[in-house]
């Protein structure tokens, strides 16, 4: 009886201990996964923001290079402005 109680126990932490590794693994597989498609559109909405400061005359040259049309690029700003996340985000990626 002590026996089974022992392997019991044994089982029990060894399958407590299981959740613990598997955090570690989600949370490092997490820090490599690649970013929320929110994101990106965070960063290539910077990206095409800075282009276009740098040479307005190329705004649309480079709009479509980026497959957005003016007014996607437009909406795109908008939905980043919306989300406090997203503009803090933004704040911090686009080049004075």
């Amino acid at each position: 009886m002590t026996q089974r109680l022992l392997a019991v126990a044994l089982l029990i932490l060894a399958g407590c201990a299981k959740p613990e590794a598997n955090r570690a693994d989600s949370a490092a597989a997490a820090a490599a996964a690649p970013p929320a498609a929110s994101t990106d559109r965070v960063a290539m909405a910077a990206a095409v923001s800075d282009a276009i400061a740098a040479n307005p005359a190329a705004a649309d040259s480079i709009l479509r290079a980026n497959n957005l049309t003016q007014e996607q690029f437009h909406q795109l700003m908008f939905d980043i402005a919306a989300d406090s996340a997203q503009s803090a985000r933004y704040a911090s990626t686009k080049k004075r």
